[in-house]
């Protein structure tokens, strides 16, 4: 064995199974990909679009933190540089609540809701360090700006349902005493792209829209639909057959989701033609994207954050640190549990049943892809922004990371190899969670992502 020979064995025997595993099924897919598209520019709705000049979107999730965790101390009191140190982790775009119905507002204010440093605190999106006030326009434009410096991009979408429509709580509707009436249903969507618009002239005048990569009218629609509007009750509440006639209860979802995402969208879509900004479309995961949306989409972003794989017996185990602990849990119940247990026991599972984590994620993202194309032969672009972990991880001194991130680090690779336009690391990939501290892990991926089609 030469030197060159011997360096390179040592090398991969650094490198764990699962990740060579993860390399090896992305180089193969990469292959198929680049044999099939070699040279080609990617396309969105069948053109080229301004910001997709042959590479791929990396994207970190801000979502409503950027805005909320501003004030005195806060995580994101210096934005420039938090936008800076976005930068250097290898990242070209930020998802962000770009909180419309704000914009027309000139003062809105958020009050104190986290106390960081507490032993039992574990720090959650949307929290607020120090209660401030501000003008939302004026902070969404220095953030647009700093972007702009930076050459990083902005996939502007709401996660404020409930002031979208009018109501003083902020991030969701009422779930009993805020359902909208099924007569009551057109107008009150219309008036939410309504607000949209208004939105959007204002991010214009201030130069802010130029950054946008796509418009996404409402974070994960269905999971807001199917709690708040009357006529989604009606067909989830329909549990038989009538007579001979067989009750489709998916089609039936889907015709009215597709008109949702149309009175939602349409207004929507042709203010932002103006800038050939592409429409998206946030899912709560691989949905029948193709049945239940109409054709004026052209993105869809999906969301992807499964636990790990269980047998019986570790299931158990989990469950005897308190009920549900082996399902997804809010931050406020694993308060409540033996986290270093929870880590250790996560971390071994993990270690048993990572191949077909892995082989699940593929299989996932192949479907994802399958549901993209409408009948018309119109096909969506596909990006990932949520992913790939629980959607609920302890972020607290007694968890390791280390396993979330070889799962996540190992997925977005795998995403990567395949035909979607952007892809994003990690729920938590943001300065309020200690994931944004290392910075090697964030660069590498992002790298990985960038480059693994040339």
């Amino acid at each position: 064995m030469n030197r060159l020979e011997f360096l390179k064995c040592s090398l991969l025997s650094l490198l764990s199974p699962s990740v060579l595993f993860a390399d090896e099924m992305a180089k193969k897919s990469a292959q198929m990909v680049n044999s099939e598209n070699k040279n080609a520019p990617l396309m969105l709705g069948g053109k080229s679009h301004y910001w997709n000049k042959n590479t791929r979107l990396t994207i970190a999730m801000w979502d409503f933190s950027w805005l909320t965790d501003q004030g005195q101390g806060g995580k994101y009191e210096n934005i420039e540089r938090r936008v800076a140190e976005a930068a250097a982790r290898g990242y070209n775009t930020l998802r962000i609540d770009c909180f419309p119905s704000r914009l027309l507002q000139k003062t809105t204010s958020f009050s104190k809701g986290y106390n960081p440093g507490e032993a039992l605190t574990i720090p959650c999106w949307g929290q607020v360090t120090t209660s401030f006030s501000c003008n939302a326009l004026r902070k969404l434009k220095q953030l647009a700006d700093a972007c702009r410096k930076h050459n990083i991009w902005l996939g502007l979408d709401s996660w404020e349902k409930g002031h979208m429509m009018g109501h003083k709580s902020a991030l969701v509707l009422d779930n009993e005493r805020s359902v909208i009436p099924e007569a009551q249903e057109e107008k009150a969507l219309r008036d939410f792209g309504h607000t949209w618009v208004k939105a959007i002239r204002l991010m214009r005048e201030g130069g802010i829209l130029e950054r946008a990569v796509w418009i996404a009218p409402m974070n994960e629609v269905p999971h807001f639909a199917s709690r708040s509007l009357e006529s989604i009750r009606k067909i989830s509440a329909h549990n038989q057959n009538e007579g001979n006639v067989k009750f489709d209860k998916n089609r039936l979802t889907n015709e009215r989701y597709k008109q949702i995402n149309l009175w939602m969208a349409e207004e929507i879509k042709d203010e932002i033609s103006k800038e050939d900004i592409p429409l998206s479309y946030s899912s709560l995961g691989a949905e029948g994207f193709n049945e239940r949306l109409p054709e004026i989409y052209d993105v869809v972003d999906v969301h992807f954050m499964p636990n790990c794989i269980y047998s019986r017996e570790e299931t158990e185990q989990f469950e005897a640190l308190g009920k549900g602990v082996s399902r997804s849990m809010n931050f406020q119940r694993y308060e409540k549990v033996d986290l270093r247990r929870y880590s250790e026991l996560w971390d071994q599972a993990c270690k048993r049943h990572y191949a077909e984590m892995l082989l699940r994620t593929r299989n996932y993202m192949k479907s994802i892809l399958e549901r993209t194309l409408f009948p018309s032969g119109k096909r969506m672009q596909a990006v990932i922004t949520e992913a790939f972990g629980p959607c609920f991880w302890p972020d607290h001194r007694d968890v390791n990371w280390e396993w979330y991130k070889h799962y996540n680090g190992d997925s977005a690779r795998i995403a990567a190899s395949m035909p979607f336009e952007g892809v994003s690391l990690s729920n938590y990939g943001e300065p309020i969670f200690t994931l944004w501290e290392d910075e090697d892990w964030h660069r590498n991926a992002n790298l990985f992502t960038l480059n693994v089609l040339e």
